[in-house]
């Protein structure tokens, strides 16, 4: 006999020896457990007999357990982790686009067409100004043409005061014969009475214009009119009436007396 044999039949002896010792220990326990439990005859005399006479009292026999049956429960095994399910996203359905349903045109009455009627345009009693009418004579504009009231004298050969202004649109020295001023009387120039205020030395209007001051007499009572002018046609000249005036302002009504 070997070695591991021996060793096997040790082991199974020594197991079979255990087995019989435990036996034998619950045994004596159910033993002892049966004398303790047992009453005396001392012990039933003792007793109140609250039974009939007819009637014994049976002790109760002890229950005997069953032998305790060792359980090995299994070791705690971790549940397994559940493992996620991927859930597809609700994908997104797109909404239905609108549609525009054309509106039907409604029958819309034309507008009734109104026979145009002839409507004279009432007259304007707008004067029409007589007399020579301002002009541009080569450039030269006249700007401003007004008497000094507070010391004129409209009296025969008393101080007629005025002051005028001319302005050059040509961006140039223009010259010029005579500037002055020109009474009228029953729509004739009288030349003999017209003043000159510059003129008779080769002048030249600048070309930012010029502004000037003067006085005027006229001998005779009646109806006139002023106005600024000037003559290109040579000094003399102009002075006899053999040139041309041209008018640079409006006339200005007066009355000698």
């Amino acid at each position: 006999m070997n070695n591991k044999t021996l060793r096997n039949v040790l082991i199974g002896a020594m197991g079979v020896l255990i087995l019989l010792l435990v036996v034998a220990a619950v045994l004596l326990l159910q033993e002892g457990q049966e004398t303790a439990v047992a009453p005396t005859a001392d012990v039933v005399a003792d007793l109140p007999t609250e039974l009939p006479a007819t009637e014994t009292a049976v002790p109760a026999a002890p229950t005997v357990l069953p032998p305790a049956v060792v359980e090995i429960l299994p070791t705690n095994t971790s549940l397994p982790s559940p493992t996620p399910t991927e859930t597809a996203l609700p994908t997104e359905t797109p909404l239905p686009t609108s549609t525009a349903t054309a509106v039907p045109p409604t029958n819309v009455p034309q507008p009734t067409a109104v026979p145009a009627t002839s409507t004279p345009v009432p007259p304007t009693n707008t004067p029409v100004p007589s007399g020579p009418q301002p002009t541009n004579a080569n450039g030269l504009v006249g700007q401003s043409f007004v008497l000094q009231d507070w010391r004129t004298s409209l009296t025969p050969g008393g101080q007629i005061w005025y002051e005028w202004r001319i302005g050059n649109t040509s961006g140039a020295g223009v010259p010029y014969s005579t500037i002055g001023v020109m009474p009228r009387r029953n729509g004739q120039d009288i030349v003999a009475w017209y003043q000159n205020n510059w003129g008779g030395n080769n002048d030249v209007m600048p070309p930012e214009g010029l502004s000037w001051p003067s006085w005027m007499s006229i001998p005779e009572t009646g109806d006139y009119t002023l106005r600024l002018v000037v003559c290109f046609d040579g000094y003399q000249n102009c002075l006899s009436g053999g040139g041309t005036f041209h008018t640079l302002s409006q006339e200005i009504p007066i009355s000698i007396r």
